[in-house]
């Protein structure tokens, strides 16, 4: 894949760039891998950005001005990297589920949205749940655990 084809407005210095996947996640991360270094409430990405690097990223974008291109690793720096990421991954995955649903009001979404996950999950229903608790699925489950201030 090919930063043109992904990233709006790309430097044409750049769009040629190679990649073979994307991460944020410095765990996760695969050679050619794009590494979008989220700061979160808990950890900032930009601390794991080396360990995306030996890892194999050639590719780091963050809301960060690192000088643009370092020992072969290209920074990208953007306003809304959370955006940005979600952009890519549409490109990249490009798969709608066919019902999506929401739980808005006052008190009580989390319940809501966990109980009716559980439901569609003991019913043999493909189902995956996203909300300010984290993100769950069969296959993936990562928490937003909120720290008190």
């Amino acid at each position: 894949m090919q930063l043109k084809d992904f990233i709006p407005d790309i430097n044409k210095k750049y769009s040629n760039f190679f990649f073979s996947g994307i991460s944020f996640d410095s765990s996760n991360i695969k050679k050619n891998n794009i590494f979008f270094a989220i700061e979160g409430s808990n950890f900032d990405g930009n601390n794991f950005i080396p360990i995306a690097i030996k890892k194999g990223s050639k590719i780091i974008i963050s809301e960060k001005k690192i000088k643009k291109s370092q020992n072969g690793i290209l920074f990208i720096h953007t306003k809304n990297v959370r955006k940005l990421l979600s952009e890519v991954a549409f490109k990249i995955f490009d798969q709608k589920p066919k019902n999506l649903i929401a739980v808005t009001g006052t008190n009580g979404k989390s319940s809501v949205a966990d109980f009716y996950y559980q439901i569609l999950r003991l019913n043999k229903k493909k189902v995956a749940s996203i909300g300010t608790l984290g993100v769950i699925s069969e296959n993936f489950n990562l928490n937003f655990e909120m720290s008190s201030s």
